[in-house]
Formats: C-alpha cells, structure tokens, sequence
C-alpha cells in the first residue's frame, strides 16, 4: 500500500551545558550545533517502518543552521525534507509553532499519518503534536509504542498512568511516539548514495502565506518574563510522608495565600 507519511522533527541544542540566550529569553539557535530531538527519531524510524511502497516526507520548523539536520535524515532513508525558515518566525511559542506547522501541511497536501516525538529535549511541554492535530482537525493520540498497519486501519499502544491501551486509529491522524520506542537505524550506504541528489526544501512565511503577526514572537499566546538557575539539593521545609496528611497541609498554605 502506498501510504504519505509525514514525520514532524526538530533539531534540539548538541551541548550538554549552558546554552546562549537572546535579550528575549530565547535560545541562540545560530550559534550551536544541532542534534535530532530524541522522541522524533522514535516516529521517524516508525514511519520506515510502516512505509512499505509509500513515501515518508520529514518537515520541521528551524532556523538555518539546522539544514545539516535534515540532510542527514534524507541520508537515513527519508524521501523528502522540508524546512520552514524565517527570521520572523525566531521566538515562537508551542502555539505559533504549531499554526506555522499545520500551514506548512496544509500547503504540501494529504498525509495518511503525522508522526512526531512526544516532546523535546529543550522544551519539554508535549504541547505541539496536540495543537498541530487541533489546528488541522485531526484526532491525536499521545505517548505511543507502537504502531502497526491493519488492513483497514492502524494499531496503536498507548501509555498511560494506569497502564496501556490498545487503539485503533483512523486516518488521517497525528501521532506522538515515546523517546526510544523504536531505535532510529543507521544510515546506509544505498541511502546516502540516493541522498547526493536530494536537497532540502525551504519554505518562508510568504510562502504559506502567513502575515508577520502570526509568527514567531508577535503570533505567541505566551512570553518567557523571566528565567531562573534552579537550586541544587533538598527543598528545605517539613517532610510529611501521608499523603492524604500532605495534601491537607498543601491546601492549607494555599488558602493561607489567600489563593483559593
């Protein structure tokens, strides 16, 4: 079966330290080096996977110096590789991440499935897979396993607190994988031999036709106001090990706060 597949990725910082940040709280994306966010190798390596004579398309939001990123993904055997770069998309929260996403999706036409990582290693929120669904009208399943074709659908596991869960799911529809729910394979020889003559596509704001008040700072629902060096070690404070002890204790410091 001929199936579009398209995976959402993106390139997160290499260094293991501090990172440079701009007068806006932003990371300085243009001056460190890049590495494929972990989670989104999980959906990338499950979209080979389910392939078969179809095709797997690899999109991602970024700023230049990700190209490299890319490049290597068409090397693992990705059929195309798209990236949105704008410098006015610098900034953007999950939300305006996601509304220059579904534009890009929206403009390169019908995919059967949207795969993508939970979350990233330099965000953390697990927001956009969700908001990406919500803005293209797809329904979403998160925490993902698995995930297998059926004859007329797909089949899914999910993770949840209490457990797992079987799905059965009905395209189109996006899907966000766990971080090494399937081990991304190398790059080889016969794929990187049929990369030399791929080249990644860019895409801009005027290309999705997308005004500069939808994007990247001006398009955020959110704004970083401050940014705080956590403290190692212990919290300082009574140890209470009841929870339902706990619990009361915690409400009453609110209410004290005048929170509630």
């Amino acid at each position: 079966m001929k199936r579009k597949l398209l995976v959402l990725v993106k390139a997160v910082p290499l260094e293991a330290g501090e990172v440079a940040m701009n007068s806006d709280f932003c990371i300085a994306r243009d001056r460190i080096s890049h590495q494929l966010n972990l989670a989104d190798m999980a959906a990338l390596e499950a979209a080979f996977r389910l392939r078969g004579e179809g095709t797997v398309t690899v999109l991602t939001m970024a700023a230049e110096s990700a190209r490299d990123v890319l490049a290597e993904l068409l090397a693992r055997g990705a059929d195309r590789a798209v990236m949105v770069s704008d410098s006015q998309m610098a900034g953007a929260d999950t939300y305006a991440t996601a509304a220059v996403l579904a534009a890009a999706i929206r403009k390169m036409g019908f995919f059967d499935l949207i795969l993508c990582g939970r979350r990233t290693m330099d965000g953390e929120t697990g927001q956009v897979p969700g908001e990406v669904a919500a803005a293209l009208g797809l329904g979403c399943i998160t925490n993902a396993s698995s995930l297998e074709a059926e004859s007329e659908h797909f089949s899914c596991t999910r993770i949840l607190e209490q457990g797992i869960v079987r799905l059965a799911v009905q395209v189109p529809a996006v899907v966000s994988f766990c971080e090494y729910a399937y081990p991304l394979r190398l790059p080889g020889l016969r794929a990187r031999k049929v990369s030399v003559g791929k080249k990644v596509e860019i895409l801009t704001a005027a290309d999705l036709g997308l005004e500069p008040c939808k994007c990247g700072l001006s398009g955020s629902r959110t704004k970083v106001m401050r940014v705080a060096q956590l403290e190692k070690g212990l919290r300082k404070g009574p140890k209470e090990t009841n929870v339902t002890i706990g619990a009361e204790k915690i409400l009453s410091m609110i209410r004290e706060k005048g929170h509630v």
